[in-house]
């Protein structure tokens, strides 16, 4: 009689109670475990009983009552650490990794890789500065030592040595220019300048050789005209070419290298904040959302850097100072976006004040 009284007075315990049952057993385990948040023996003993209760089907309402609030004393002493957080730092299984083991996996990999971009456009770009720099001085100078030699006595001590010069330039100014050529075929997929003649300039060239050809005139006076053409079409592919690698050097400086600074630095401050996470068990789904984010506004802080650079105002080195800033920034973009709203603060506070000193003049001018 006794053990039908019992079996009459025991509830069915629902799922969720179950679950809060098997989590405060988790909870207790990792206080005991860890050592720094002590453990009240009466909220062990709701937990081991409430098990062995569940077990018996002995469960009453009380029962459910006692483990509630013990499972609310044991999540608010172990805060900030949360059962969410120690079940994604956990293992499910033995031979797969946990969640939080994915995210490092996940963010390691992509910070090398970040990594390997950024050193791969900053070396591309500090490599086409440096051509597009020499190639502009070396064409500036082979100008002048055409100048000077003009103005030489042929067939002189003077002019022999200005002619070496000349043609020492001009052949280290035709290797810079075929190494930017090859600079920029990354950015035009392989391709190449056509270097088209200008209508108007292909037309004088043909009213020549028409004229040419009716005078009949002598080979010497074709081959000119034929080298004219070939001289014209040659400096018209080096200036698109000057031209197309200053363009892609502006476009790396002042986009593409603050944005990737930026995100390697948000990259460097989630693995860093990921691995305080994980070491104080506070990881959980949430977080891996956040960094997600930080990653999103790491690279446009960086690029924000970007737009407040004057790329023709820096040299190649001097360039790397604010590259640093654009760094900082992904990794702390937190102040930048502190520095942005102190600066709208300050024009609203600004405007309204405007607001309220016209006032009293407006009404002046009514009176």
């Amino acid at each position: 009689m006794m053990i039908n009284k019992k079996q009459s007075n025991s509830i069915e315990v629902s799922a969720d109670i179950a679950q809060v049952i098997q989590e405060g057993q988790q909870l207790i385990s990792y206080m005991a475990k860890n050592g720094q948040v002590s453990l009240a023996p009466e909220l062990a003993e709701v937990m081991i009983n409430a098990k062995y209760k569940l077990q018996k089907k002995q469960w009453s309402p009380q029962d459910e009552a006692d483990v509630l609030h013990s499972y609310d004393q044991l999540a608010k002493a172990v805060s900030p650490v949360s059962m969410e957080s120690i079940q994604a730092i956990s293992r499910a299984e033995c031979d797969k990794p946990s969640q939080a083991e994915r995210a490092v996996a996940w963010y390691r990999r992509y910070t090398l890789v970040a990594l390997l971009c950024l050193l791969f456009a900053q070396v591309y770009y500090l490599f086409g500065h440096a051509l597009a720099h020499d190639l502009n001085a070396l064409y500036e100078t082979r100008n002048e030592w055409q100048l000077k030699a003009s103005k030489a006595t042929p067939d002189s001590a003077e002019y022999d040595l200005i002619q070496q010069s000349y043609e020492e330039v001009g052949q280290r100014l035709d290797a810079n220019y075929n190494l930017l050529k090859v600079w920029n075929r990354v950015w035009l997929f392989g391709l190449t300048f056509k270097s088209d003649i200008p209508p108007y300039s292909k037309e004088k060239l043909d009213v020549e050789l028409r004229r040419l050809e009716r005078e009949q005139a002598n080979a010497t006076d074709l081959d000119n005209l034929h080298l004219a053409e070939t001289r014209l079409k040659a400096r018209l592919q080096l200036f698109e070419n000057m031209l197309f690698a200053q363009s892609v050097l502006e476009v790396l400086q002042g986009y593409i290298l603050p944005l990737l600074y930026g995100l390697l630095g948000a990259f460097i401050f989630v693995l860093r904040d990921l691995l305080k996470e994980i070491k104080a068990i506070t990881f959980t789904s949430d977080s891996e959302i956040r960094y997600r984010l930080r990653l999103t506004l790491g690279a446009l802080g960086g690029m924000i850097i970007g737009w407040f650079l004057n790329p023709q105002e820096l040299s190649g080195l001097a360039s790397l100072s604010p590259m640093a800033m654009a760094f900082l920034m992904g990794y702390n973009v937190d102040v930048l976006f502190a520095i942005m709203d102190q600066a709208i603060d300050k024009l609203r506070n600004a405007l309204a004040n405007n607001v309220k000193n016209q006032a009293p003049v407006d009404r002046n001018k009514i009176d």
